[in-house]
């Protein structure tokens, strides 16, 4: 890990730290007070009004009286960057700032049952519309795969017991079994197929498994991979959803599927040719060729900082079986760091043509990148202790 982007991760952790990892994010425009005017209370203008908001290159939030908020995820990949931290080089701080997230997280949780997450604004897309709160897969496996870093990188087995909570509520409200498949929904109430959302509730109950010994979920696994595994398309990619309109393929989506791919792997070992497709597929179609990540598989802008957070983190679960991945994994930290770093900390949204937005999102941009960079430097802290063993 060079010096340069050891720099850039403390320099995005003192950001965070002196905002209380507080901020905004992009989806958060219906969090003004003034949305039942700007919307009429209309679906068409709850998009409109979010949509806005999101790509508007001035940031209005202050205009429209959004406050600075925690986010469930967004504090999930902090208290994952701590565990790395604390993993990596004994830094006590980083071992406090973990443990305090992760009750956070337990804390925070709004399922009925179980332990599930959702977003703090209401959320409007193409697809679907709920309300401030309501657990969904992507929030809820985020946040259990940081109970299980506080298992695995810090010693504390009381946060494998509300992983295996978390697992749980993922089971009970979120599964959906039909009598030919099964799959986890993004939703309670919403029956679609996403990919990714799918395996990302995969990949909690196979770590789960692995990190606790629950002999329940690899059954589960193996069932609800198999509708998204056949998904897979010959040259190696997954649509979006399953669905007419809904074929698209985006970079750090196709990254999701892949590294939740990679935790299931150790339960369902015939996985591993399809990585090996989808990998190829991967660094192929959704990157130009000097690593900047591509948006779409057609379609290169935004420059968007998620891709290049997820790429690191996606291309480190294979470190230790894709020979390259390692160093595809600094390149594209160095030009997260070059070309997405703002000289204030936080990392920059998205570069479009003709602007750059730099809205200091933390769920999007700077918490995962402070995430990816704990990872790589614990990545680089394992490897150097193995050498000089």
């Amino acid at each position: 890990m060079s010096a340069e982007t050891a720099e850039a991760l403390e320099r995005i952790r003192s950001w965070g730290e002196a905002r209380d990892w507080k901020g905004y994010d992009p989806y958060d425009g219906l969090n003004t007070p003034f949305a039942p005017y700007l919307t009429l209370g209309t679906r068409i203008g709850r998009r409109v009004l979010t949509q806005a908001v999101k790509l508007s290159p001035v940031n209005l939030r202050t205009a429209l009286r959004i406050a600075p908020a925690w986010n469930a995820k967004a504090i999930a990949l902090v208290a994952s960057g701590y565990a790395r931290l604390w993993a990596a080089h004994g830094d006590e701080n980083a071992r406090t700032q973990a443990r305090r997230w992760l009750t956070w997280l337990v804390e925070a949780s709004t399922a009925d049952t179980g332990l599930g997450w959702g977003y703090h604004f209401d959320v409007q897309t193409r697809f679907f519309s709920y309300r401030s709160g309501t657990p969904n897969v992507i929030a809820t496996s985020f946040a259990a795969h940081a109970l299980l870093d506080g298992h695995e990188l810090l010693g504390d087995p009381e946060w494998s017991e509300a992983a295996s909570r978390a697992s749980d509520f993922l089971v009970t409200s979120l599964l959906q079994e039909d009598a030919d498949r099964s799959y986890f929904r993004y939703l309670p109430v919403e029956r679609e197929l996403v990919h990714n959302a799918n395996l990302l509730g995969c990949s909690v109950l196979a770590r789960t498994s692995l990190l606790t010994g629950r002999d329940d979920l690899p059954a589960i696994v193996r069932r609800a991979i198999e509708c998204s595994v056949e998904a897979q398309r010959p040259d190696g990619s997954w649509p979006y959803a399953e669905g007419d309109g809904h074929g698209w393929v985006d970079n750090f989506h196709t990254a999701y599927v892949l590294e939740a791919l990679v935790h299931c792997e150790p339960v369902a070992p015939e996985l591993r040719p399809v990585l090996s497709r989808g990998f190829d597929y991967w660094e192929r179609a959704l990157f130009l060729p000097d690593g900047t990540p591509k948006y779409y598989a057609g379609r290169t802008l935004p420059i968007d900082s998620h891709n290049y957070a997820q790429a690191i983190e996606t291309w480190l679960a294979v470190s230790e079986w894709r020979q390259e991945a390692l160093s595809l994994a600094e390149r594209a930290a160095g030009q997260l760091v070059d070309r997405m770093l703002t000289p204030a900390g936080h990392v920059a949204f998205q570069r479009r043509r003709l602007w750059t937005s730099t809205v200091p999102f933390v769920r999007w941009t700077t918490a995962p990148s402070f995430r990816a960079l704990a990872r790589l430097q614990l990545v680089h802290s394992l490897r150097a202790a193995a050498a000089s063993s």
